[in-house]
Formats: structure tokens, sequence, C-alpha cells
């Protein structure tokens, strides 16, 4: 359907489609960035993919063969490149390997396939090299990452202080239209839109850049975690309701706060069960880099099989693995299918580390390599960046612990000062009209009292409700909305962890705006003036 629409496009339009180019650079731009943003991890995938294939004692056209199969990690793609020049073309390896390191962008990546090159004009055994070039991608993974810390940490906390800064104005805004009434608010108003987005795209964007990668589940659809399960059936439920609702409380003029209390609390249960499976991920992570060096060290130090090993293992100590330890050695024991076993154990631990290096692990062993010897490699790989995680976590905490109380004092400032001009507002104008109601019966003198006392309030009249209620509510949905996206950004995890910080701010913001005119009702009140004769 689309290729035809595509088609007449391009017969109206001599051949193009309107901004075909445009979209493509975007495009381009887009995968740019993502390839840069994944490639220190996937370089640290397939290295040790290659570290440890090479204990079977592969050749090197088997290790470029059986590593650009992989096409998973995105410099895989690249050594699939060097295998069609050397198979398709008849280049050398070395050749081959700098003619794609002359196209490769990434400049990590283009410095690895020209040493590699360098090692092979100069004799270097293949194992050799790649486990002298495993121990440099890993310093070079933890310097990218530490880097990305440190970098998101500044980050965050410019982008808080910015997003604070673009809510003053948005209040000085505010309260100047209380005071002095202009005509022509739409462009003032717009002004102040347009401030709290870019704010918010700037320091989304720079956030998103800094971040390190780091996947958490593997986003299999045959096979997932407990958690994840329940999450897929629940989010094709209550997504749908909540929109629904959403927009007919909208339509009808319900109380704003009434549907963001309500939106909150309908994706509450997603936001909980997701963020409960990323705690278990992370847990199961740390767990299986102990898991594997032992399950290795146990089959190469005794010589047995998998199944045989994993009885071996003392389980007690890798708690959150356990459960899943257990069920893949009873389904060994009874002799059902290995491939089938491990891929139960790796779908139902929903763990992206876990589904890599546990492939990585079984395709090794399985070409004859050594079991304790791709133990250590792919643990240590896999301890590598269990460890640097923990150290995100730390930072990760603290900017949460921040952003939280941030969203709720910035809500509040905003709709209780909202609320304080409004109340002033419809005080002074009472006021004004009791005043003019009165003005006939006064005497010359105190006439001149009045008239001056209703010129020197007139500042608060003509306050519009309408109008700044609007406003008001856009301001808290672009502030929910960029809070939500930088909770996300900086926490990392699945999309599950949107329904979490979606859930709980929109919770915040819906109890600061029922409760605010509650509140300022009861503790700030102008005396009526009465009685003036």
């Amino acid at each position: 359907m689309f290729e035809g629409v595509a088609e007449r496009l391009r017969a109206a339009n001599q051949g193009t489609i309107p901004f075909e180019e445009q979209f493509e650079t975007l495009l381009e731009l887009r995968s740019y960035i993502l390839e840069n943003k994944k490639m220190e991890q996937d370089l640290l995938l397939m290295y040790t993919y290659m570290a440890a294939i090479t204990t079977a004692s592969v050749t090197r056209p088997e290790i470029f063969q059986f590593t650009s199969e992989r096409f998973e990690y995105i410099p895989s793609r690249y050594i699939a490149k060097v295998q069609r020049l050397v198979g398709g073309w008849g280049h050398s390896y070395a050749g081959a390997l700098r003619a794609v390191a002359e196209r490769c962008r990434n400049t990590t990546l283009r410095s690895m396939l020209n040493r590699y090159a360098n090692s092979i004009d100069s004799g270097v055994p293949d194992d050799d090299f790649i486990g002298t070039e495993l121990g440099s991608i890993r310093s070079i993974y933890r310097n990218s990452f530490e880097q990305g810390i440190e970098l998101l940490k500044k980050w965050g906390d410019a982008y808080i202080a910015m997003l604070l800064s673009g809510s003053l104005v948005a209040i000085i805004i505010m309260i100047s239209v209380a005071i002095y009434a202009p005509d022509g608010l739409e462009s003032t108003l717009n002004t102040s839109y347009a401030i709290i987005l870019l704010i918010s795209i700037f320091g989304i964007t720079i956030m998103y850049r800094a971040v390190p990668d780091d996947p958490r589940t593997h986003g299999l659809a045959e096979i997932c975690s407990k958690e994840q399960g329940i999450i897929r059936r629940l989010e094709r439920l209550i997504v749908p309701i909540t929109a629904v609702i959403v927009l007919l409380l909208v339509l009808l003029g319900a109380n704003m706060g009434i549907v963001f209390l309500l939106a909150g609390l309908l994706l509450m249960p997603l936001g909980v069960i997701g963020y409960i499976d990323d705690v278990n991920v992370i847990n199961r992570d740390a767990d299986f880099a102990t898991f594997i060096r032992s399950l290795g060290s146990v089959m190469g130090g005794k010589g047995i099989t998998t199944g045989d090993a994993l009885q071996e293992i003392d389980r007690k100590s890798l708690v959150h693995l356990e459960p899943f330890i257990d069920s893949v050695s009873s389904k060994l024991n009874l002799g059902l299918d290995e491939a089938g076993s491990w891929r139960k154990f790796i779908g139902e631990s929903g763990s992206y580390l876990i589904y890599k290096y546990m492939n990585i692990f079984r395709d090794a062993v399985t070409l004859g390599g050594s079991p304790d010897q791709i133990g250590k490699i792919v643990g240590s790989s896999m301890l590598e960046q269990v460890l640097l995680r923990r150290k995100r976590d730390m930072m990760v905490k603290g900017f949460v612990v921040l952003l939280v109380p941030m969203h709720g004092a910035m809500i509040g400032i905003f709709v209780f000062l909202f609320e304080i001009l409004l109340s002033m507002s419809r005080a002074i104008t009472d006021v004004m009209a009791h005043f003019a109601e009165t003005s006939a019966a006064l005497s010359g003198s105190s006439a001149t009292v009045g008239g001056g006392m209703a010129t020197s309030l007139n500042i608060f009249v003509n306050f519009p409700e309408d109008t700044m209620r609007t406003y008001v509510v856009t301001i808290l949905l672009m502030l929910t909305v960029a809070n939500i996206l930088a909770g996300k950004i900086v926490m990392g995890g699945d999309r599950y962890m949107y329904y979490f910080f979606a859930s709980l701010l929109s919770a915040v913001t819906g109890v600061i705006y029922i409760a605010a005119p509650i509140m300022v009702k009861a503790f700030f009140t102008i005396p009526a003036v009465v009685g003036v004769t």
C-alpha cells in the first residue's frame, strides 16, 4: 500500500518525493548517533566472543566467518564486509581491514580495524592479538562509561537548574498578566511555551547523548520474564483505556487535577511492575557474572557436561538466579533439548546481558573451546559491565531523588501562585464593585479617597481566568512530560520505566493541582469591605 503511494508521489513530482533527501539525511544522522552510542559496548561483546572462540583453536578464516555472522553486534557488520572482500574479491585480511577502516566513521572501530591489520602484517597470532585487544576494549569501555556518568551528572544538574529557570520565567509572566492585564496575551504566552519547550528539548537531548548505553532487557518476543509478561498483557488493556478516559475527561471539561491523578493511578500498576522487573534484572546480572565463572570452572576442572556441572554449583550464593538454575538443571536431567532449555533460561531471566553472554559461552563451548577459560573471559566482561552499572545507579538515585521533589516544588509554586492571584483578583474585583455602588452616597472628600483607592486597586482587575488556567495546565503538562523523559533517560531500563515515571509524576501533578485551591481558600483570604457609608 505504502509503496504505491510513494510511486504516485514520485510520478507527480518528477521522480522525487517531497523532502526525501532531507528525510534520508535525518535517518542517516539518527543511525550515526545510535551506532556511536552502542559501539563501545558492542565492541566489548564482539571481542569477548572472538576471545572465547579462539580457545577452540579456530583458524583466522573461521574467526572472521563466525564473527561476521553475529549481526546483533554493530562491529560485526564491518567484519562481514571484510569477509566479503576476502572471499569475493581476493583481498588479503590486512588489506580488507584497512579498506573497511577507511570508510568507517567511528574512530574507535577504525582504530581497531587498523590495529588488527598491523598485527596480521607483523605476524602476531590472532589469539594473542584478540586477548590483548579485549583488555584494551574493556579499558576503553570503562573510560567511556565513566565519562558518560560524569557528563550525565553535570547535565542532570544543569537540566534541573534550566527547567527551574524556565518555570520562573513562566511565573513572572503570569504575575505580570495579573498585575497589568495587557491585551494580546497570545504572543507573550507563546514565548513562555517556547522557552520551556526549548529548555526541555535541549536538556533531554544532551542527557541522552551523555548517558552510557546500558540496555537491561533482551526484548525477545517469544519468551520473557514473569514481570515482563504481565506488563505486556496489561498494557494492551490499560494504555488504551487510559488514553480514552483522559481524552473524554478533557472533552467534558473535567478538573485537570483529576485527569492527571487518574492517569497516574491507571498507569501505576505498569510502573510498579516495571520497576520490580528492572531491579530483578539488575540483581540477576550481578549473580550471572559469578555463575558463569563457576560453571566454566566446574566443567573444565572435572571434564563433565553442563547438566552435571549445574549440580556441582553452590546455588545458595546465587539467590536471584537460583530458581532459573534449578529449572534448567531439571530440564537437562530429564533429557530435554539443551538448546531449548538454555533458551528458556535466557528468556525467563529477562536480561539483555545474560542473553548476550550466555550465547557467547554456549557457542564457544560448542566449538570445542576450554570451558574454564571461556567462563573467565565471559565472566570478566560481564563483571566489568555490572560494576559500571552499579556506579551509574548511585548517580541515578541521587538524580531521581532530586527530580521528584523538584517537580513537585515547581508544580506547587506555579499552581499555588496562580490560585493566590486568582483569589486576589476576585477579591479586589468585589471591592471595586462595592466602591462603585457606594460612591454616590459618599461625601466629596470621601469620594476622593474612595476614587483614589479604586484607582490604586485597578492593577489586579480583569485577570483573564480562563486563558491563564489554560496557560497553567499547558505549562504543567510540558513540565510533566519533560521530567518523565528525563527520568527515563537517566535511569535507563526498558520502556516500562516510562510508565513508572509517568504514574509517579502525573500523580504528583494531579494531587497538587487538586489540593492547591483548597489550601489557598483555607489559608489565604482577603477580608471583604463592607459597611462603608
